[in-house]
């Protein structure tokens, strides 16, 4: 009796934990086939709360997370007013700190850590463009050291360059190497796995045309 009793238990938490799981692949993949269209007509807020709902009901799983991040650091180019670019990024930055713990070293969460850090420089470039480019440019190189083949790592350090006046070492000529260099890891990508980040090649393409004109 005791036995049976433990196989149904067996039993009854694998189909929960089945059922769990389906219920995660079913929300994500539903979320980012949204997240991906990219369409101008998408509530980059909605769509980050969202994810942060499949979160709360799946609290050992770093993915959803790290895209309600990502969803509210694009949200903050969808409204014009500094304080509130700086009201929805701190949502992001929340989650990034949350997805770490359950991540460290994550490289990918470490570019998003820095793009976070590129998109506060816009609520206030005088102010934060120095010390937040250092440090998105810190978190780079700490992603390539981890992964030196990630595209977005490259991408994002090329945008670094870009945006550094050329009196400074910056500029799009010495931008350029690194696009290009971006454009090719974008091609080798890995993209198998759908809850993977694969992000950053059509804005890449459009810097790289940018540059060499």
């Amino acid at each position: 009796m005791k036995k049976s009793m433990i196989t149904l238990a067996v039993v009854l938490i694998s189909f929960t934990v089945c059922a769990s799981t389906t219920s995660f692949n079913s929300s994500m993949k539903k979320s980012l086939k949204e997240l991906r269209a990219y369409s101008e007509d998408i509530s980059y807020l909605k769509l980050g709360d969202k994810f942060a709902g499949i979160a709360e009901t799946n609290p050992n799983r770093f993915e959803p997370l790290y895209y309600s991040a990502y969803s509210y650091i694009l949200a903050s180019w969808q409204v014009n007013e500094s304080s509130r670019k700086k009201e929805i990024l701190s949502k992001a930055k929340i989650n990034i700190d949350k997805a770490i713990k359950l991540s460290p070293n994550n490289n990918e969460l470490l570019v998003l850590e820095a793009f976070y850090y590129q998109a506060m420089i816009m609520t206030n470039p005088q102010k934060y463009g120095q010390s937040y480019s250092a440090k998105a440019n810190g978190l780079l190189v700490r992603a390539q050291n981890i992964n030196d083949k990630n595209p977005r790592a490259e991408f994002l350090l090329a945008q670094n360059i870009y945006y550094t006046p050329t009196e400074y070492g910056g500029g799009k000529e010495k931008a350029l190497p690194l696009f290009k260099k971006a454009a090719i890891l974008f091609k080798e990508q890995n993209t198998s796995n759908y809850l993977m980040p694969i992000w950053g090649e059509y804005t890449n393409n459009q810097m790289v045309e940018k540059c060499s004109k």
